[in-house]
């Protein structure tokens, strides 16, 4: 028997989230998971359809992608498990936030096929941003390939592997920094007399619709933002409160501090 398209070691939030994806694109018979918790495994896989692997090795031989979606600090204990159970055209596909592909490399008798991806939780719900920094081992073809199974998680783009610590403080980690304006935000409205599940519904659309404006329009932000600002009006006097507050400074100084962090843990 051929390998199957595509396994992934680790069900948690990140790796649930692309393997459903993977789902929808090639179908559940062509996808094998396994985690160290085997409730997370047979909860996932019954909820997509798709194989359970007895061991990581297992899902290293048996598949033409394999994910690692384990934390950073357990990333090379499991590169040691499947080294020697890798087919020379195996992909491997990383998300350990800081790992470097050199590093990963030594851990896999310098397996030639490695690309690192960085998603972010919203590809869960079909509005991802992953960046994919592919080693010069990997065909366009792989590539291509990688980017249209994970299609249905949202935008893929492919960056350079030294932009890869920047890409997990701003997209990475970005939507936890959304998710705190939101609740910031739906607070205030609560504050005003407005019920809480309509707040969170206010909020939560008009940073959804902010950021289709940016998208869809190319348009820089702060222009979108000076269009919203009319003279002495609310908004510029809510910017204003803002700036005297630090807003700016505050969100550069929080990614700072994940690029930050990043480095640390590939270190």
């Amino acid at each position: 028997m051929g390998k199957i398209k595509a396994g992934c070691i680790g069900t948690g939030v990140m790796g649930s989230a692309l393997m459903e994806a993977v789902v929808k694109t090639v179908g559940a018979d062509q996808v094998v998971v396994r985690d160290a918790d085997p409730l997370k495994t047979e909860a996932f896989c019954r909820k997509t359809g798709c194989k359970a692997a007895a061991t990581n090795r297992d899902v290293a031989s048996g598949c033409d992608y394999v994910f690692l979606a384990v934390k950073p600090q357990f990333l090379f204990s499991v590169l040691e498990e499947i080294s020697q159970a890798l087919g020379h055209d195996t992909v491997i596909v990383s998300m350990a936030a800081g790992v470097r592909i050199e590093q990963i490399k030594k851990h896999l008798d310098r397996h030639p096929k490695i690309i690192r991806i960085m998603p972010n939780t919203p590809a869960a719900v079909g509005s991802g941003m992953t960046a994919i920094a592919p080693d010069s081992g990997c065909s366009a073809g792989e590539i291509d390939e990688l980017r249209r199974i994970l299609g249905p998680t949202g935008l893929t783009e492919i960056t350079a592997e030294n932009m890869m610590d920047a890409v997990t403080a701003v997209s990475g980690s970005g939507p936890a920094y959304g998710y705190l304006f939101i609740e910031a935000l739906a607070d205030a409205a609560v504050r005003m007399g407005i019920p809480r599940a309509q707040a969170i519904r206010y909020a939560a659309q008009t940073l959804r619709g902010s950021a289709e404006m940016v998208l869809q329009t190319g348009t820089h932000p702060g222009v979108l933002k000076d269009g919203v600002c009319s003279p002495a009006g609310t908004t510029i006097a809510a910017v204003a409160k803002l700036e005297e507050k630090g807003f700016r400074s505050a969100v550069i100084e929080a990614a700072m501090a994940a690029w930050n962090r990043s480095r640390e843990l590939g270190s």
